[in-house]
């Protein structure tokens, strides 16, 4: 365990002297400026408009350091061989790839929350609104999603050959794990039984990005969030990334460093 804390403590600092947090605050400020400038220019109550684009906002930006972390740790640890370093230490390809995936998650959440913070208080300060208990759920969910999307990044990282492959395997997966209910939509037409394989398989696959997607419905009357969906979000967070956790480390145990 302690190997493991100390595997997930490097990445964080590595990620930290790659300069991240650079590009939130940066995203931060474009991010909220411009959701403060449409919510002034729309119709309705500001300071929903403003969280619902800050929610928006702050998925972008967890996706964002997600993407780039993935490209530049794929290059320091791979190209560069700094994975060697690790790996010749007392430490299991297990350990070392579940530190890579807390320390990944760590940065993330710390963006996530900050710029949620941040929200929040515009919201409180400035806007005089008050911030929903529906926001904080939202936030939670897109924790877990981002969770999910950082073990897939990591396991793609183990079974990639280039950094751009990575980060494009990265990008396709999200873009397409967002378009589940088109799938689902797809599935319930009248098409050819092949392609209603091929979608089958596809949405089996597929990380379902939808199921943490609050930030649409965060205003409707008729969502209900009560305790079987939070189980429901949970499992099935912890479910995939279990299983994508074990996809990667099956790849880096399989893997030869030369």
């Amino acid at each position: 365990m302690y190997r493991l804390f100390r595997v997930a403590q490097f990445t964080f600092r590595e990620l930290i002297r790659s300069r991240m947090l650079y590009i939130w605050v940066i995203s931060c400020v474009v991010f909220c400026a411009l959701a403060f400038l449409l919510s002034i220019l729309s119709f309705g109550e500001v300071h929903k408009i403003f969280m619902d684009l800050g929610l928006v906002g702050m998925e972008f930006s967890g996706l964002l350091v997600l993407i780039l972390s993935l490209a530049v740790t794929y290059n320091t640890e791979f190209d560069q061989k700094a994975i060697y370093l690790q790996l010749c230490k007392p430490l299991t390809r297990g350990e070392y790839l579940l530190g890579r995936v807390l320390g990944f998650f760590l940065i993330i959440s710390l963006v996530i929350i900050s710029m949620g913070l941040v929200i929040g208080g515009l919201v409180v300060f400035i806007g005089g609104g008050k911030v929903g208990l529906l926001f904080v759920d939202s936030t939670i969910f897109l924790l877990l999603e981002m969770l999910v999307l950082t073990t897939l990044g990591l396991a793609f990282q183990m079974i990639g050959t280039s950094m751009v492959g990575v980060v494009l395997y990265s990008m396709f997966t999200i873009f397409l794990g967002h378009c589940i209910g088109q799938v689902e939509w797809l599935l319930s037409q009248k098409l050819s039984n092949t392609v209603k394989m091929i979608l089958r398989v596809v949405h089996f696959f597929l990380p379902n990005l939808e199921a943490f997607n609050l930030k649409d419905r965060i205003y409707d009357p008729d969502l209900v969030l009560g305790w079987v969906q939070w189980r429901e979000a949970f499992l099935y967070a912890f479910a995939y990334s279990f299983v994508v956790f074990l996809i990667g480390w099956i790849n880096l145990e399989k893997r030869q460093f030369e």
